[in-house]
């Protein structure tokens, strides 16, 4: 259940808008360097952002920010051969889609506020979900201008709402950084999510950036607002997590399942991450 790094295809417009219909709604644990509004319609399942594990409503409206570990899945209860079908309407951008200092200008600081929340993922509902849901089954029909028009204005309608909820306790990339910066940076993260099962030295990482341990530690933090270790945890508390929910392992399994050496730093990284031990966190989780 490791998530898979996903490359999002180039496309005619300067982002990526899709529709899909699931039988059974199944979207793996991924990640990608992309923002993501995702609009999902679905009589049952959960959605697993980051740290974050909660039951899906029938309409779910989230923003995703880059590199934050993510998925939604049926939940399989119920009578599932009178279920309908799930779909999810998709739209992925990077950062700089209209230019590398575009939203840093007056007129868009609502957004760049809003795209800096979005690093620890954000659901919306009441009215801004069911305006944004009009405007993203809109875009679907439009050609490429006016959806990159269209786009500007979803996003605006994000930034100005108060009807959202943060998902996840810490995020997990800055998504600021210039070309060469988040090439260096998704290589790492890229690196830890396919090996933090295991052990993962400073010296392994410090290679991937071509640089020495020292140096590497001073650029990870100038570049994420964390410290690698922090980062390396949160990687395995997110993933910690899902087991919580989804498996029947005890605590003591999950914690050497998801990496950690040990239980007492397994209950301290878990806890300084969710703000609960991990028997809280199943506790509140059952009661979702």
């Amino acid at each position: 259940m490791k998530p898979k790094f996903e490359k999002v295809p180039l496309t005619a417009t300067p982002f990526l808008v899709k529709e899909e219909t699931f039988l059974f709604l199944d979207v793996p644990w991924h990640f990608h360097p992309e923002f993501e509004i995702a609009l999902i319609e679905t009589e049952q399942g959960k959605r697993h952002v980051g740290s974050s594990i909660e039951v899906l409503e029938s309409d779910e409206l989230i923003l995703i920010g880059p590199n934050l570990p993510h998925s939604w899945y049926d939940s399989k209860n119920g009578d599932t051969k009178s279920k309908k079908k799930s779909s999810q309407i998709i739209i992925q951008f990077s950062y700089d889609f209209l230019g590398k200092d575009f939203f840093t200008k007056p007129p868009f600081v609502n957004i760049l506020q809003l795209l800096d929340r979005a690093q620890s993922g954000i659901t919306f509902y009441g009215n801004t979900r069911k305006m944004a849901k009009k405007e993203m089954a809109a875009i679907l029909q439009m050609d490429g201008f006016n959806q990159t028009i269209a786009l500007l204005q979803l996003l605006k309608t994000l930034s100005e709402s108060k009807e959202y909820k943060l998902l996840s306790g810490a995020g997990f990339n800055d998504a600021s950084l210039n070309d060469a910066d988040a090439n260096r940076i998704n290589r790492i993260y890229q690196y830890v999510i396919e090996h933090f099962k295991g052990t993962i030295t400073l010296d392994q990482v410090a290679k991937l950036a071509n640089m020495t341990p020292q140096a590497f530690c001073k650029y990870f933090k100038l570049r994420t607002k964390k410290t690698f270790s922090s980062f390396l945890n949160e990687v395995k508390v997110s993933y910690a997590c899902r087991l919580l929910i989804e498996n029947n392992l005890s605590i003591l399994q999950i914690c050497y399942e998801s990496g950690f050496n040990n239980l007492s730093n397994f209950n301290r990284q878990f806890k300084r991450i969710t703000k609960l031990s991990p028997t809280e966190y199943i506790g509140q989780s059952v009661k979702r």
